[in-house]
């Protein structure tokens, strides 16, 4: 097996490595300004705490992959997301609505005047609920498609049905996702002479750049990414073979079993799988 020049962008600490910190926040800036052009530009990006705990002892915290907020004040919500999820759509809902609600203010003079708050979601998976690769979600009159605010704001990108071969791509969000879901398998980087900012994204992307720390956590990080992504593999051939909803449900068991025993935390499995940690904890 031929040995990556480049990292895994849908790992989860390759993923930080290219957007989730101040060494790249120019990248993840461009690649906003990018999917929303002729929208919303940023000028810049401050990283906020990813963590919004519950305010009751009994209700449910919740942990961003990427949150930051620009110029402005808008909030970005930027999820990476590998493993298909029964209620993701809803599960993004829920997290545009926390940061929604997060801003009300006490006291009668508060007129809800709200910052824009968006969502990107860059899914490692099909989703069954479209066939585009880009899905954008407003809140809009259903009879005259007229959009009624512009403060809650969604995107959802689908790599498994970008099918784009390098002269096939023509924008700059093509050249993000042919470079992002090819980037493990390539030599060098494509489209530097189009986006100079590409020079960096290579600079980061490369294995060999990486600092001892860094590597280590990557490697497991990735072990751990791959372990899955086979576990699933394994699930889902079982599932066929076995039936509809026999090999559901014991596929689905036994891939949160295994993800377990590979060291998968609680609230990883819980995100890919959808099980209760209760359910988790008793496998």
């Amino acid at each position: 097996m031929r040995k990556s020049v480049f990292i895994n962008p849908f790992v989860d600490r390759g993923f930080k490595i290219l957007f989730g910190q101040e060494s790249s926040k120019e990248l993840l800036i461009e690649l906003i300004n990018d999917l929303l052009e002729g929208e919303h530009h940023v000028e810049d990006l401050s990283y906020m705490d990813k963590e919004d705990p519950s305010e009751t002892t009994d209700g449910r915290g919740v942990i961003f992959d990427l949150l930051c907020k620009d110029q402005d004040g808008t909030t970005f919500i930027v999820e990476l997301q590998n493993a298909r999820q029964t209620y993701f759509y809803e599960r993004a809902l829920y997290y545009l609505c926390r940061m929604i609600a997060s801003q009300g203010k006490k006291g009668e003079s508060w007129e809800f005047e709200l910052v824009p708050v968006y969502g990107i979601f860059l899914l490692n998976f099909r989703s069954s609920k479209t066939d585009k690769v880009r899905t954008d979600l407003v809140i809009a009159d259903r009879e005259t498609g007229e959009q009624k605010s512009r403060n809650f704001r969604e995107i959802f990108i689908e790599f498994p049905l970008f099918n784009k071969t390098e002269a096939e791509c023509e924008t700059p969000l093509d050249y993000w996702l042919y470079n992002l879901k090819h980037m493990e398998q390539l030599e060098h980087l494509s489209f530097k002479g189009q986006k100079a900012l590409f020079n960096r994204l290579e600079e980061l992307a490369r294995i060999a750049n990486m600092n001892k720390k860094e590597r280590a956590e990557y490697e497991a990080a990735l072990k751990i990414y791959r372990d899955n992504e086979n576990v699933v593999t394994t699930a889902r051939r079982e599932g066929k073979e076995e039936g509809i909803a026999i090999g559901e449900e014991r596929g689905v068991l036994k891939t949160a079993r295994l993800m377990k025993q590979n060291g998968a935390s609680v609230e990883f499995i819980k995100q890919c799988i959808g099980m209760t940690e209760e359910e988790i904890k008793n496998l």
